[in-house]
């Protein structure tokens, strides 16, 4: 294919998905560290020098990678609830739990977010990436709010940084090499075989009842 700059906002923006859609078809084969700025040129039939003309590094591609999959993960989060009935505490965790084990490659990726992606960007795409999310974040705190009128926005908030955090933490230890399944294979490492899904689910359970009894 003939390639030819962008244009127009519209241009670019096509540009751009082209290169996040690059990025995940590589991600599904390849670790992180593995998946080189030439490389993701290669697989978007870009040259380097065109590439750079959109990202200055790797990171700030998947900095882009991870902004379209948090919009992703908030629509279906969105989606998954009916604004006209009301929620028992049962059914909010289990909506809530399952709406997120969908999403296991966001955790995978949020897993490298600030310890890589966020250190090695330019302060300007780092600030677009941060403004990008921050809506995303408005659209969930006013999910939780109105399932649960009387929670205040900023212990919303807290509820879904604590539940985040657990949520990414249970899934780096869960998500195993197969050395490491071969290991917990041993009866007298039980204590360590946990699963992401049951842990998450207890996990959530106490910080909405932490949440519930802050009304």
């Amino acid at each position: 294919m003939e390639w030819e700059r962008a244009r127009t906002d519209e241009q670019k923006e096509q540009r751009v998905a082209e290169i996040v859609a690059a990025t995940e078809r590589l991600y599904d084969k390849y670790e992180f560290e593995e998946i080189t700025f030439v490389l993701i040129a290669e697989e978007a039939n870009f040259t380097r020098s065109n590439l750079y003309k959109y990202f200055n590094s790797k990171e700030e591609i998947f900095l882009e990678f991870v902004k379209s999959d948090i919009k992703l993960y908030v629509k279906n989060l969105v989606k998954s609830f009916r604004f006209k009935r009301k929620y028992t505490f049962d059914g909010f965790v289990s909506i809530w739990v399952k709406s997120l084990v969908k999403h296991k490659r966001l955790l995978d990726l949020i897993g490298i977010l600030f310890s890589s992606l966020e250190k090695n960007c330019t302060e300007e795409s780092l600030r677009s990436f941060k403004y990008s999310t921050k809506d995303e974040l408005k659209t969930t705190i006013e999910l939780i709010c109105r399932v649960f009128p009387g929670v205040s926005p900023e212990k919303a908030t807290d509820f879904f940084y604590l539940q985040f955090a657990s949520a990414v933490g249970l899934y780096q230890m869960t998500n195993r090499s197969e050395v490491q399944k071969k290991v917990l294979e041993d009866p007298e490492l039980k204590e360590f075989n946990i699963e992401f899904e049951p842990y998450f689910k207890s996990s959530v359970e106490y910080l909405v009842k932490g949440l519930l009894d802050s009304k």
